[in-house]
């Protein structure tokens, strides 16, 4: 990495490993850890540190920044991904001759691949120490972490950070993320291997005076449990996709002074109902892998962003780019407007427009236009892959997560409001999309998914309430979906939009692969070839019935 300008570095912030190691730094229920003992435990860490860069693979918060402070102590950076496939992390590893590394305990422990080490916890050691564990100031253009990005517009791709870049960041972050005379403390739902996480929950810890709550962060109790722990003023990290999950939880939160939101675009009504919940305000960050934070703004007061102190936005005719102290200038994937010095409006994403059959539309548009649909919890579009883009009969896939909407009623929602050749032969609906920990779908997620639909037509869906009185035998206190309910729920279905399929078929297999329950939607597809029919029944992406249907004998063409 090419040194800093002299400039730069002479107005650098504090570059220790540790602001103020004084202070409180971690809080995890009743326990407390200040900066001091947090050094001591990263030193007594990094002497367990082969002298290789290190791939944290820890989900927990607490054990990352452990790990991540002992890799900047043994010399070395850190590789953050989040990737948790064995061949993907086995090309990652090689390619930068790094070691994955893990911690007792942590939920991401059973993703170590092949030759990665598990590390003690050091939350069990004994936090006392009489010693003063040295925290050193790091030069600016030191190489901290390689950060690789999720993948979702194709394959991940490492970007480098040095850690005075990161300090100048987390500095700039002061006004959005501690904005009281009291230090904050910082609540987060995301993973801190994503560089989001990354830099609000991590780095703003080590760098500034705010303390940070960690434990379990996969479900709204957690959250709850995290803030009820957590002295205010309280700041919640999290993404639209959990930020929604909260609100829809209705649990009994203690007071929170900001919520801060990234990842994906956030929809104003839900953060009308964030702010009304929680009487609080919700600001939205706005950056990259690539940049980082650059940008923010309160969602609900108008489209305008307003840049970082220190960030620099050059807008041409080729393009914009983003520049931060200590970081060169970076171009970025969308296109934006000016709006006086230090502010800006984002028009859309380059590379956004789908053309299908001569026409142009923005698949940020369209994903906009069917998550608007009343009903929607979650959808998107999948455009036709590569030179299919160029075949007339090529069209669109869409994915839904509706409870208590129809395949058909989706569609005819969609034909309101976009363009027919754009609009999908049929809507696949699920549970859940495949997004990751911080709400991002990734191309690649999408593509799975379709392909395990490929050539399958959407019939329509299934569901039991509980109420139903087939459930009160079946069986007593673990209300189990009757299998032959199923299957003529999926029969009837496939008669209803098949019709005359053209010969009378009998049944060749039946197979429950999975017990439905209560409440759950099942979705029907099916497909065909020559004289056979297959009927599967999914939910989410979960099969839970299978059937082949055939032609009966003797009514075979002649």
């Amino acid at each position: 990495m090419q040194g800093l300008p002299q400039s730069s570095i002479e107005s650098w912030p504090d570059l220790s490993l540790v602001h103020a190691p004084e202070r409180m730094l971690l809080l995890r229920g009743d326990r407390h850890i200040t900066g001091t003992q947090f050094l001591a435990a990263a030193h007594r860490l990094a002497a367990l540190l082969p002298d290789r860069p290190v791939m944290p693979l820890c989900g927990d918060t607490g054990r990352f920044m452990f790990l991540f402070a002992a890799t900047l102590l043994r010399g070395k950076h850190a590789l953050l991904t989040s990737e948790r496939a064995a061949d993907r992390l086995f090309d990652l590893l090689t390619t930068h001759d790094a070691i994955a590394v893990t911690v007792e305990g942590d939920p991401d422990a059973s993703s170590l691949p092949e030759g990665g080490i598990v590390l003690p916890d050091p939350w069990a050691w004994n936090r006392t120490t009489d010693d003063v564990p040295v925290n050193p100031s790091f030069p600016a253009d030191r190489l901290a972490a390689i950060v690789f990005t999720s993948g979702s517009t194709g394959r991940p791709i490492g970007h480098r950070k040095s850690w005075g870049a990161l300090v100048a960041r987390s500095v700039a972050a002061l006004d959005l993320l501690d904005p009281e005379t009291e230090s904050a403390c910082i609540i987060g739902t995301v993973p801190p291997y994503h560089m989001y996480g990354f830099e609000t929950l991590v780095l703003q810890s080590l760098n500034t005076r705010v303390s940070l709550s960690v434990g379990p962060s996969r479900y709204p109790a957690d959250w709850q449990d995290q803030l009820r722990q957590a002295p205010a003023p309280r700041m919640l990290v999290t993404t639209p996709l959990q930020l929604r999950s909260l609100c829809r939880a209705g649990l009994d939160l203690p007071p929170v002074r900001r919520v801060i939101s990234a990842a994906a675009p956030l929809d104003a009504s839900v953060a009308a109902d964030a702010e009304e919940m929680l009487k609080t305000e919700v600001m939205e960050i706005y950056g990259a892998t690539e940049i980082g934070s650059a940008a923010t703004r309160r969602t609900l007061e108008g489209p305008e962003w307003r840049l970082y102190d220190g960030i620099e936005l050059s807008v041409t005719q080729a393009g914009a780019t983003i520049a931060a102290p200590g970081a060169p200038a970076y171009p970025i994937s969308d296109v934006v407007e000016r709006t006086g010095a230090r502010g800006f409006r984002l028009l859309g994403r380059i590379g956004d427009l789908i053309k299908l059959g001569g026409k142009r539309a923005s698949l940020s548009a369209l994903n906009a236009a069917l998550n608007a649909i009343p009903g929607m919890e979650d959808g998107a579009f999948l455009p036709p892959d590569g030179e299919r883009l160029a075949d007339p009969a090529a069209r669109m896939q869409v994915f839904a997560v509706a409870p208590g909407r129809t395949a058909d009623e989706i569609l005819h929602a969609l034909k309101q409001h976009i363009d027919p050749i754009f609009l999908p032969r049929g809507i696949r609906m699920l549970d859940a999309l495949p997004r990751n920990a911080v709400g991002k779908l990734t191309l690649a997620s999408l593509r799975k998914l379709a392909s395990n639909h490929e050539d399958e037509e959407s019939l329509g869906a299934f569901n039991i309430p509980a109420d139903h009185p087939c459930l009160a035998g079946h069986f007593p206190g673990m209300p189990v979906v009757p299998g032959v309910m199923m299957l003529d729920a999926g029969l009837a279905c496939l008669a209803n939009e098949w019709g005359d399929v053209g010969f009378p078929v009998h049944i060749r297999m039946v197979k429950f692969l999975k017990p439905v329950f209560p409440d759950e939607t099942v979705q029907f597809l099916a497909r065909r070839s020559d004289n056979t029919i297959w009927l599967h029944g999914r939910r989410a992406d979960e099969t839970v019935l299978r059937v082949v249907l055939e032609m009966k004998r003797g009514h075979e063409p002649a």
